[in-house]
Order: structure tokens, then sequence, then C-alpha cells
């Protein structure tokens, strides 16, 4: 190839990356500009070949020549890029989880197939994924296309709680507590002890579970309760309070996986069912809210002032 071949091929696979109203006058100028250098450098043992050949090497990928001329068009702004990488590696990880636990809540130990339900949620993975690139896409093009609005400042959060509010969340953990300790005794108050026998018999608990699994979730839900009596107390967060409370949550998660995996909670099918499915639905929850608690914890401790 001659060297005005070389410059017309580099210069065609630069204006290809740009859009059509730009083409013609980026063509123009670079050509010109490519040629001219291609000259200078051309002399003595050096062809003009070899010079346009040297010059293009070092004058970078065509792409990037392109980029130099506007904005290219993204799909994920780059300033996006980090959000949307923590948003696709969770979603990655949680529907799998979800169907693990879908299946270890729908179906008896003997049928259970944790690597067909594994399999089975990667369709769901790659429409989350798709949705993700959509949803940024949108982003990207809303903000290239409207005025800039600017920072807006926040409310600092602080640690200080309302006491009412936590007073109320205790008594309704107390009641919640109490009624899950003893069913029966949620029925017998609510029916004023005229309930029909299926009811009871439809919230009576598996032996299975009560011999170790339900005295671990009680004793897991009195260590809740005395976190909240504590913050209460204290009326703010403390550093160790905000470190048990979020320990309490990563052992709610490791023990309800464990109660929906290890079989049965309820003897009645239905209500068995019902109450894993809840339970799965408390751990993926309360994945993403430690989650999302431990980022604003490592946020503030960034900022705070020593």
């Amino acid at each position: 190839m001659t060297a005005d071949e070389l410059i017309d091929s580099y210069v065609a696979d630069v204006v290809t990356l740009l859009p059509r109203r730009q083409r013609r006058d980026v063509a123009q100028e670079l050509r010109v500009l490519l040629r001219e250098e291609a000259d200078a450098a051309a002399g003595g043992p050096v062809s003009r070949e070899e010079a346009a050949r040297s010059l293009l090497a070092g004058f970078g990928r065509p792409a990037d020549v392109a980029a130099r001329y506007g904005s290219p068009v993204t799909l994920i702004d780059p300033a996006d890029t980090r959000r949307f990488l923590t948003l696709a590696v969770a979603g990655a990880v949680l529907i799998p989880f979800g169907a693990v636990l879908s299946e270890l809540t729908s179906q008896p130990a003997s049928q259970r197939n944790l690597e067909q339900a594994t399999g089975k949620a990667w369709p769901g993975v790659l429409a989350w994924l798709g949705l993700l690139v959509a949803g940024f896409a949108v982003a990207a093009w809303a903000r290239r296309h409207r005025p800039d609005a600017g920072w807006k400042p926040r409310p600092v959060p602080t640690d200080r709680i309302s006491r009412p509010g936590r007073a109320a969340a205790v008594i309704f953990f107390i009641l919640g507590t109490l009624a899950l300790a003893d069913p029966a005794w949620l029925i017998r108050t609510l029916s004023g002890g005229r309930a029909a026998p299926a009811a009871y018999a439809a919230f009576a608990y598996d032996e299975g579970f009560l011999r170790l699994r339900g005295p671990v979730v009680l004793g897991l839900m009195i260590a809740g309760l005395v976190i909240l009596a504590i913050l209460l107390r204290e009326g703010r967060w403390r550093p160790w309070i905000r470190q048990a409370e979020m320990a309490h949550s990563a052992a709610v998660c490791i023990v309800l996986t464990w109660v929906i995996a290890a079989g049965p909670v309820f003897t009645a099918p239905p209500t068995d069912r019902a109450v894993r499915g809840a339970a799965s639905l408390i751990v993926l929850v309360t994945l993403i809210d430690l989650a999302l608690r431990t980022r604003r914890q490592n946020v503030r401790q960034a900022v705070e002032t020593r």
C-alpha cells in the first residue's frame, strides 16, 4: 500500500466511529494533517510509506482518535461503572441463592436438586444484567440530554434514634416472639377460645424443629430484643451496638437458611411452605440490608472527623 492508501484506510476507520454529520469534515481535516506529517517525516533513507506507517502506529487507535473529536456514545457512563458492577455482582449472587432457597422451601429433602435449581436461575441473572444495561443506558442518555441539575445537599444522618419509634418496635417484636413461641396462645387470644381444632393443627410445630432449630431461633429472637432494648436505653447508635446488630443480622441469615434446609417447621404442609417462603424472603432482604448498612458504615467512617 502507498502512503496515501495507508492514510486513507486509517481515516476511514476513524470516521466510521463518528456521527454522519461529522464524517466529511473530520476526514478532510485528518487526511491533510496526516499527509503533511508524513511528508515532513519522509526524506533520506526513510520512504514516504515507511514514514506513514510509523506516523500511524504512534498516532493512536482509530477509536481513541475518534473520541478526540467528540464524546463517544456509551451505554454506561464511566461514573456509573462501579455502581453497575456492584448491582450486577449482587444480582448474580442473590438470584441463584434465592433459587436455592426456593428449592429448599418447595421440595422435600429427597426430591431437592440444588444444581438444577441453580442452573434454572441463570436466565434470571441474564435478564437482570440486561435490565441493568438498559436502565443505565437510559440514565446516561437522559443525563446527556438534560441540563445538569447540580449537586443537592442531603441531611447528614445522625446516630440518634427516635425513642418512641424504637419503643414501638420493641413492643411489636415482643408480641411477635410470644406469638411464634406459642401459636396456640395467639389463636386463643384472637378467637376468644372459639377457634376450630383445625386452626390449632395448622400451626403445630414439627417435632424435629422443636428439638433443636426452634430453641436456636428463639434465642436469636431474644438476642435481637436485647439489642433493641439496649439501643432504646442508650438513645443513639454506639459503635459496639451497631456492630452487634450487624452481627445479629448475619446470624439471622445463617440460622434461617439452616432452618429452611433442615426440614419442616410446621406439620401442616401449606403452613410450612408459607412460613419457609417468608423466611427465605427475610434472608434475602436481610442480606441486601446488611450490605447497604455495611456500605453506609464504611462511608461514615471515611468522612468522620477524628
